[in-house]
């Protein structure tokens, strides 16, 4: 996915990327003066690596791997980022009926694509998550995975630095999730996978935020059967879906969790969307060629 930031009236315009949250972070800042230009993007930059610290679930020593190794046995104290995200987690996974659910880390570690932490019971659910004034806590034995949402919201925290720093336009993007603000309306790309991948335009954003997650080419070999890191959480098995979803939504920690309720739904995803103020496209392919179908129509 891909926007670029044109400042025609804020003639100051700095780009930076770097890895963080398993991949490449580019932030541009666009200012009236050079000092607010650069001082946005390490102001970004270190929010992106704060939440890095904090949400990664790869991470022994993170926040969340703490939370997994100790939160089926007692409560724990959580930052307020871990409870910002944790929260929309659950919210989200009520409105699509558990279609999103963050507790299906062990069956991502299962396959390879987390480090194992903790034991599971394979009857968890969002439910079994608790967050109260106090901290966090599981009813059972489970690791929670924020993977499919975590990232959206680190990159809302480094737009929201980036405005405090004083830049008048900024692009901030972390691998498929991106975040605009400014006056002038973005167009944003998605490039479709394949040998025969092409970059298409999707939309036009001038503040607000876009999510893709394309599922076709994120497959693993697992004891001799192929997975993706996409799972169903009613069935608790991989999907093996080869859509690429792309949600427009006011925040990208919403757009990056109903990238999965869409792929997974299709269709069906509707109401959530709605519900959020979200829109989607869903491209297929079909026959060689990319079919998109957009929601709602």
């Amino acid at each position: 996915m891909n926007a670029h930031c044109r400042a025609v009236d804020a003639p100051f315009r700095v780009r930076r990327a770097e890895v963080w949250l398993g991949t490449l972070v580019a932030i541009t800042a666009c200012a009236h003066t050079e000092r607010h230009a650069v001082d946005g993007v390490r102001a970004a930059f270190a929010v992106i690596a704060r939440i890095h610290k904090a949400l990664s679930g790869h991470e022994a020593d993170s926040e969340l791997s703490r939370i997994n190794r100790n939160a089926a046995c007692t409560k724990q104290a959580i930052s307020p980022d871990l409870r910002a995200v944790v929260e929309c987690a659950l919210q989200v996974a009520a409105h699509s009926a558990g279609v999103f659910d963050p507790t299906i880390g062990g069956e991502l570690a299962a396959l390879g694509f987390l480090p194992r932490i903790a034991d599971c019971d394979r009857r968890t659910t969002w439910r079994d998550v608790v967050v109260d004034d106090q901290g966090l806590a599981f009813k059972r034995a489970l690791v929670l995975d924020l993977d499919g949402i975590a990232k959206g919201y680190a990159v809302d925290r480094a737009s929201d630095a980036l405005r405090d720093a004083g830049a008048s336009h900024g692009v901030v993007n972390a691998g498929g999730d991106l975040r605009v603000h400014g006056p002038a309306a973005e167009t944003v790309d998605v490039r479709t996978g394949g040998p025969q991948g092409a970059r298409l335009p999707l939309i036009a954003i001038a503040d607000g935020a876009v999510a893709t997650s394309a599922y076709g080419g994120r497959r693993r070999r697992i004891l001799g059967r192929v997975a993706t890191p996409l799972i169903d959480p009613r069935t608790r098995l991989p999907s093996m879906t080869t859509r690429t979803v792309s949600v427009a939504a006011p925040t990208c920690m919403i757009a990056d969790a109903l990238t999965k309720v869409v792929a997974l739904q299709g269709m069906r995803a509707k109401g959530v969307l709605a519900f959020y103020g979200a829109s989607a496209a869903i491209l297929s392919p079909s026959q060689g060629r990319w079919r998109c179908t957009r929601l709602p129509r």
